[in-house]
């Protein structure tokens, strides 16, 4: 692809990002609404000169949470703001009690319009968000741009490879350093660029060192056999259900715990489970009635606590549709071991690493969905031994989050006695 060609695009997806603006509008909390943000508006009393993280979603969010607190550490006079687009990635920013704002559309005026007024000393990206006109803008401001915890699937290697032509090497080579999660993104992200156009190191996986403080389990009914299925996807669920029913016929009291990936489609989940015959309710955290044998949850930020409560889970995403799987870390830390289909490219070296401990067990089907949630509820002490392994795969690959600061401070040296930042005026 050409900048010409990426142009012209972005000027037909104009007016159909114009209007998704106004539908973030409405859909935001009242009290966080900001008219155009996407477009480089940005809220009252943003610092500036400060590093500038971006984070997609409510999971890159949390990967970046240990990273906020070590740049809090060593870099104590400097503030730190993020930028997200979504909510839910704009709800855990504000849990960490950082300032947020959302990220601006990739054009170039929209991100002119935040530079004056953020005037960013660093651009932290989390994974992969490689827009071309964002890059280049900051280049053009001598603004540091450090990707952190970078990925590259194979599939995206492949596409990117195909379509990205020159504006791809031309915005990687924008970039002053590429922190990749395993050996194996960092060659896919150096086979992607012009030889020494970019620096990239392999600096491991932020999300093993993300340690949930407190986290209230939830309790599942006592006397019931328990599963979850999360962040599942279309095709999926209808798996899933299959399963429980094999499970029923077994066990008439079990219960299925199942989380959409996308919290929106819950009600047509609901709709699909009662279609099928299953005595099916959807709610929250709270307990499901005795009668219900599928409790469906659309909402975000519940599996931790749901991790927490229920020993036996199946990790969506990995059945059908070429998803590319899910983290299984964040069970992993709360000693869980997951059930998973082998649809697990975006997580491939993680699960490599379970597989090799012998800390996650694999399904094809129905058949073999339902015989492992048996076989789980069946020696619960196997199951835990197994979760027991997936904790010390993650435990034994924490670190990530030290390699990156050693790497930020190449382009981020210390700040004494820095100055207190005003605060941007403009207000939403």
């Amino acid at each position: 692809m050409t900048r010409s060609v990426y142009g012209l695009l972005l000027g037909i997806l104009f007016p159909w990002l114009l209007l998704d603006s106004l539908r973030r509008f409405w859909r935001a909390p009242a009290p966080h609404r900001c008219g155009l943000a996407q477009f480089g508006r940005l809220p009252a009393n943003l610092p500036t000169e400060a590093i500038w993280l971006h984070a997609v979603s409510l999971g890159e969010v949390r990967a970046a949470s240990s990273l906020v607190a070590a740049l809090r550490s060593r870099w104590p006079e400097i503030p730190i703001v993020i930028s997200t687009t979504t909510e839910t990635g704009a709800g855990a920013a504000r849990a960490l009690g950082v300032p947020h704002f959302y990220a601006p559309f990739d054009y170039a005026f929209a991100i002119r319009r935040v530079m004056r007024r953020l005037r960013p000393r660093l651009l932290l990206v989390m994974e992969t968000e490689l827009w071309p006109n964002l890059l280049a803008t900051l280049a053009d401001h001598s603004v540091p741009v450090i990707i952190v915890n970078a990925r590259l699937s194979p599939k995206s290697f492949s596409r990117y490879r195909r379509w990205g032509g020159a504006l791809l090497a031309q915005t990687l080579a924008r970039i002053s350093l590429i922190c990749a999660q395993s050996a194996e993104d960092a060659a896919r992200f150096l086979a992607l660029s012009t030889p020494g156009s970019v620096e990239v190191r392999d600096c491991g996986n932020l999300k093993y060192d993300h340690h949930p403080e407190a986290v209230s389990s939830w309790q599942k009914p006592p006397h019931r056999p328990v599963w979850l299925a999360a962040s599942t996807h279309p095709g999926e669920e209808a798996i899933v259900l299959a399963a429980h029913r094999q499970l029923l016929a077994l066990k008439p009291d079990a219960l299925l715990v199942l989380v959409p990936r996308h919290p929106e489609r819950a009600p047509s989940v609901l709709i699909q489970a009662r279609s099928a015959g299953f005595s099916a309710e959807s709610g929250g955290l709270d307990q499901p009635p005795d009668a219900v044998s599928v409790w469906i949850i659309g909402q975000t930020g519940v599996l931790m606590p749901l991790f927490a409560g229920i020993e036996t889970i199946f990790m969506g995403g990995s059945l059908a549709g070429n998803r590319g799987g899910h983290n299984p870390i964040e069970p992993g830390v709360l000693r869980r071991a997951v059930i998973s289909g082998r649809g697990v490219q975006n997580f491939s070296v993680v699960y490599a690493g379970l597989d090799a401990a012998d800390a996650v067990v694999w399904v094809e089907d129905a058949t073999t969905l339902a015989a492992a949630v048996q076989a789980s509820w069946s020696a619960p002490e196997s199951a835990r031994m197994r979760g027991d392994r997936a904790y010390a795969v993650v435990s034994a690959q924490r670190g990530a989050t030290a390699k990156i600061v050693q790497q930020i401070e190449k382009w981020l040296p210390a700040v004494e006695n820095s100055p207190v930042n005003p605060p941007s005026k403009e207000s939403c």
